[in-house]
């Protein structure tokens, strides 16, 4: 057996599907198999779920599967709010300031690739997902340790009322 044959082998035993505070994610690419250079995920954006306004160094890009994902940018040529459709990709840069939501009725499925240090802060907040479990919001704990977590990597996090500027509410 190969030794890729062996990897394929024993990760398809670990369970692969984590809950990052109502995101779904499959984790593709580890930055292990880059070189620690970059990560590849498979996230569902279930219906009325929000990612809060915040920025961090790493850029992303994401690759929109199924539905359609509302992406805020403070800067850059996408500033403002834009929806990208199935089929349609969408790059923030570093440091910009960005929030993401589905306000739409059905899930978005989208694939991220990002660099080592974003894959690590989502790695350690997933929890496993347990697919009997009613999905809830956050739980102010849950909320705090993500806050927490942020400070830590030096990730900047929006306030209630950054948030409520451009339209989300938490």
């Amino acid at each position: 057996m190969h030794a890729t044959e062996q990897r394929n082998t024993s990760l398809s035993s670990i369970p692969q599907t984590f809950d990052l505070f109502g995101v779904l994610i499959d984790f593709l690419v580890t930055p292990d198999e880059t070189g620690h250079k970059i990560s590849l995920f498979k996230g569902i954006i279930r219906s009325g779920v929000v990612v809060p306004l915040h920025s961090h160094p790493d850029p992303e890009v994401f690759y929109i599967l199924e539905g359609a994902l509302d992406v805020y940018q403070d800067s850059g040529p996408s500033k403002g709010w834009s929806t990208t459709q199935g089929g349609g990709a969408v790059a923030i840069a570093g440091d910009v300031k960005h929030a993401l939501r589905n306000t739409s009725s059905t899930p978005v499925t989208a694939i991220l690739a990002t660099q080592e240090e974003l894959y690590n802060f989502f790695r350690n907040l997933a929890k496993p997902f347990e697919p009997e479990q009613i999905p809830v919001p956050p739980s102010p704990e849950e909320m705090q340790r993500l806050f927490a977590a942020a400070a830590e990597c030096h990730y900047w996090m929006g306030s209630p009322e950054e948030n409520a500027a451009i339209g989300i509410s938490l």
